[in-house]
């Protein structure tokens, strides 16, 4: 019996790990290809294997494209790029998902990598407005692009835990572009000044830690921190269910945007009030009023009155949460989220325009 083509989905970013964009590969492989015959490579290591898993998809892809055997090529991110190119040499359509970082990645090699092997694509779909601006920037055509957010999955009931008063919750890389060090050093100490009782529980490991905790003490809020470090997806979701509000206080970083903003999100599905920045992914992440607030990034005064006024009003608090959770399960689950995908795949397969 001949082998039937299969739609074959490429990515560097897999279970194992831990991750925005290994969640987004393990829902789109495993959801997908209960609808479809599929075919999954997937790099479930660390990125010090990205040359050989380069090297051995591209034997695959060459091997079986020549056989007819690909009805399309997804690959998980611009970086996966070489491997695109190569598929379509051979006749075989290509789509990838762009993130954000991995067009603006500021390594001085990588815009020629991009140059030489992002395009002609047939489809270049982007997680934000954010991701899909910095790629039309990077030269890819805007009639190719198009905006299919990150889901989640939302509890299928309330979670009857009881939220902690003056809890504030941040949970994510510790990098500048998430807003922290300046959160703690500007917002943190205002919010205390009005609230006695306030804390703040940082889950999350990176490279600004120093300088978060630097700033706690110069300005005397060391004490009023718990740092908690990487922690367990289920372990992350009870912190989500008992603070009183989640923070993603992002700043602007040149050449390292956030692409979504998936904690946002998440924080939005446990029915937790959310107080992010109106800024790049989390613009797309969220609506502001449904799936929390969103306050002009290094507003220190709206942002004090914003926190301020829900820890005080736990009510409000409350019903912003619960909205949020209703939002996120009606308009960020990962079905709508694959259906979206599935469209484009099926015009791409059949040769018609998206």
């Amino acid at each position: 019996m001949a082998e039937r083509a299969e739609t074959w989905f490429v990515t560097r970013k897999y279970p194992p790990r831990i991750g925005g964009m290994e969640r987004l590969s393990w829902e789109l492989t495993t959801r997908i290809a209960k609808r479809r015959s599929a075919r999954i490579v997937a790099l479930r290591r660390g990125n010090h294997w990205l040359p050989l898993f380069i090297g051995y998809s591209a034997l695959l892809i060459l091997a079986n494209a020549i056989r007819g055997k690909i009805l399309l090529v997804h690959l998980g991110d611009p970086a996966l790029a070489p491997l695109g190119r190569l598929a379509k040499l051979c006749n075989v359509p290509v789509c990838v998902t762009v993130h954000g970082l991995d067009v603006t990645y500021p390594h001085w090699l990588y815009p020629f990598w991009l140059r030489i092997f992002l395009r002609d694509f047939d489809a270049y779909i982007c997680i934000s407005s954010a991701a899909r601006a910095a790629a039309i920037a990077k030269g890819v055509p805007a009639s190719l692009t198009q905006v299919i957010g990150v889901g989640v999955t939302a509890p299928g009931a309330p979670v009857n835990a009881v939220r902690e008063e003056d809890l504030l919750l941040f949970v994510g890389r510790l990098v500048k572009r998430k807003g922290l060090e300046w959160f703690v050093r500007v917002v943190l100490p205002r919010v205390a000044q009005r609230r006695n009782g306030v804390r703040l529980v940082i889950i999350g490991a990176g490279p600004e830690r120093p300088a978060i905790h630097r700033a706690a003490t110069a300005v005397g809020v060391a004490d009023r921190i718990t740092w908690l470090g990487a922690v367990p997806e289920s372990e992350r979701m009870t912190w989500l269910s008992r603070a009183a509000v989640c923070i993603a206080p992002n700043v602007h970083v040149p050449g390292d945007i956030e692409g979504y903003g998936v904690v946002a999100l998440e924080a939005a599905a446990a029915g937790c009030a959310l107080v992010a920045a109106d800024l790049e992914g989390l613009r797309d992440a969220i609506v502001d009023g449904q799936g929390g607030r969103l306050i002009a990034s290094e507003e220190a005064d709206a942002w004090t009155a914003t926190i301020v006024e829900l820890l005080v009003d736990r009510t409000a608090a409350a019903a912003l949460g619960e909205r949020a959770r209703e939002w996120a399960r009606s308009e960020r689950n990962w079905e709508s989220v694959c259906e979206r995908y599935e469209l484009i795949f099926n015009a791409l397969e059949h040769r018609t325009r998206w």
